[in-house]
């Protein structure tokens, strides 16, 4: 029985470690940069262990193709080990056919029957059996879906083994390799055994390579994408190639073709799939969606959005990208629509990051899973960036660290630190908290983040542009009330007049209480009444709300760079 890898495919000087791709070869829009940069150092003998990054199925295919192929290996017996599967050896075949055939011994060197012949597929004994030829002639074994193995067995087996070749003098010599390709590399690697091996983090598929893959899919299903193609690949940013190939398969079985907003929406889908980023959906009626704040709107509309929609006047006074702000205020004062209202303005896409599920208790993992969180994003660039309660991911350093779990914290943000500084990240960032006395002072400084914008208890103008947001009256579907237009004014004077500090979703629930009140009356709209009776039933405490008002006030005062938005 065997395992085939690959179709056949001409061989090419793609394969070369020496060698550019040639641009005339099927695969030359693929990166091989990172697996030569592995050869490399393992040629200069820096470790015989190499870690490859990527949770990618195509990315993990393609680093045996190109071990299989490469000038170095190419003559070299080529073994995998997958849990699954056991250990494999890759068979050459005619037109360079490439295909694992399993591994089989003599059981008896295991203390069973001698003469009888099985496939190795027991971890302990596949990592023995590869010991030998590692060390007897030059070799290649490729670990792969080493993830989750359980943690007695990997710490005995697999991890012993790995800090043993690591810089193992027979196996230098011979010019073996073990390549480990894992999603993370704490699943595999201790922090000790990690400082012994060569570590190569695969990039995401450029531009040209979903370009690439929409063609191949396109050719092999028969689709038309004449019209489509480079909207496909723009599209597709932020996804990697095997999640590109299940997108588009599934919109050809439901559609029988590439309709770009069906890939786009089966895009949100993977995406959320990380835990880490969420693509959010944009307002639809943009700044109309958000009521009040007008000073705020105008600020974003000439310092932010001017400057996208007019790049070439802001180049000409070096005028650079704005980097992003934060908004701070009390909870429930719109800052996160105010955020999907700005993507709907300058057209561009939304995501959240979530930074719950960026630390992990796995020392290194909660970095790892940063660096993945913004390879997609500056892979989707430029887009927005929203996270909530930024606070807790720029928090201020402690200055001892005195364990795994603020030192993992502190690693963190000294890598969100330089994401924010870098010159050429092409991200905007909006950030929201309701606590900014919280925040590392390296973190809101110019340069990494513009500015501090405050969003604080709306005043008699705002929350009247509010109520009639959530009326629909400014936009979307107006909500029918039993008032003539005088009837309905004078209701606003009055709900304006009794709503003195309320948040903005104060004022939505409000709105909401008094839809619920005729429903409950089987009323078919709304009336005066409705509104009364649900202003009734809410309750602020005036002390406490006028405490706090003095609190964000003084926070507002504190940290907002532009007086003019206080």
């Amino acid at each position: 029985m065997m395992h085939r890898l690959f179709r056949n495919r001409k061989h090419s000087g793609t394969t070369d470690p020496g060698q550019q791709p040639s641009q005339a070869h099927p695969e030359s829009t693929i990166d091989y940069t990172p697996i030569r940069e592995v050869l490399i150092k393992r040629t200069a003998k820096s470790s015989t262990v190499a870690c490859f990054v990527t949770s990618d199925l195509v990315r993990s295919a393609q680093i045996t193709l190109y071990l299989a192929r490469c000038r170095d290996y190419s003559q070299a017996p080529v073994y995998r080990f997958e849990p699954w599967r056991g250990l494999e050896q890759l068979e050459r075949g005619r037109n360079e056919h490439l295909y694992f055939v399993p591994v089989r011994m003599d059981a008896g060197e295991y203390g069973q029957m001698a003469g009888v012949q099985d496939r190795i597929v027991d971890l302990d004994q596949a990592l023995r059996h590869m010991d030998k030829v590692l060390r007897t002639e030059k070799s290649v074994l490729i670990l792969e879906h080493m993830d989750s193995p359980d943690e007695q067995q990997k710490e005995r087996q697999l991890l012993c083994a790995l800090r043993s070749w690591a810089k193992d003098p027979e196996i230098m010599h011979q010019g073996s390799l073990i390549a480990v390709v894992v999603g993370k590399v704490s699943a595999v690697l201790d922090e000790f055994t990690k400082e012994k091996a060569i570590l190569q983090e695969m990039s995401f598929p450029s531009f040209h390579e979903r370009l690439k893959t929409v063609d191949e899919l396109a050719r092999e299903l028969g689709v038309d994408i004449s019209e489509t193609r480079e909207r496909l690949a723009h599209a597709t940013a932020g996804l990697n190639l095997d999640q590109l190939r299940c997108a588009l398969r599934e919109a050809y079985v439901r559609h029988r073709g590439f309709p770009l907003d069906f890939v786009k929406e089966l895009k949100k889908q993977l995406i959320r799939k990380s835990g880490l980023l969420e693509v959010m959906e944009p307002a639809p009626g943009g700044f109309a969606s958000v009521g009040g704040y007008q000073k705020i709107k105008d600020f974003i509309r000439n310092d932010i959005m001017k400057y996208l929609r007019e790049p070439d006047n802001a180049g000409h006074l070096m005028l650079e990208l704005p980097r992003g702000f934060i908004l701070i205020g009390p909870p429930g004062t719109g800052k996160s629509i105010l955020a999907r209202a700005l993507a709907t303005e300058i057209n561009l896409p939304i995501v959240n990051l979530r930074t719950e599920n960026l630390i992990s208790k796995w020392l290194g993992e909660s970095g790892h899973n940063f660096r993945n969180a913004i390879n997609i994003i500056e892979q989707m660039s430029p887009v927005i960036v929203f996270i909530d309660e930024i606070d807790k991911l720029l928090g201020q350093r402690s200055g001892d660290v005195c364990d795994g779990a603020s030192a993992e914290m502190r690693n963190v943000l000294n890598q969100v630190l330089e994401w924010l500084g870098q010159r050429n990240r092409q991200s905007i960032l909006v950030g929201a908290t309701n606590r900014p006395q919280d925040l590392d002072e390296a973190a809101i400084r110019c340069g990494r983040i513009d500015y501090v914008i405050p969003m604080l208890y709306p005043d008699a103008g705002a929350r009247r542009d509010i109520l009639r947001v959530h009326l629909g009256l400014k936009n979307g579907r107006p909500v029918p009330l039993a008032l003539r237009e005088e009837e309905r004014e004078r209701l606003l004077d009055f709900l304006v007049e009794n709503t003195e500090d309320f948040t903005g979703a104060e004022l939505e629930h409000l709105v909401n209480k008094a839809k619920r009140l005729a429903f409950a009356a089987d009323a078919l709209a709304l009336e005066a009444k409705h509104f009364h009776g649900a202003l009734a039933s809410i309750h602020i405490d005036p002390d406490m709300r006028k405490r706090q008002i003095e609190h964000y006030m003084e926070i507002a005062r504190r940290y907002a760079r532009d007086t003019d938005l206080l």
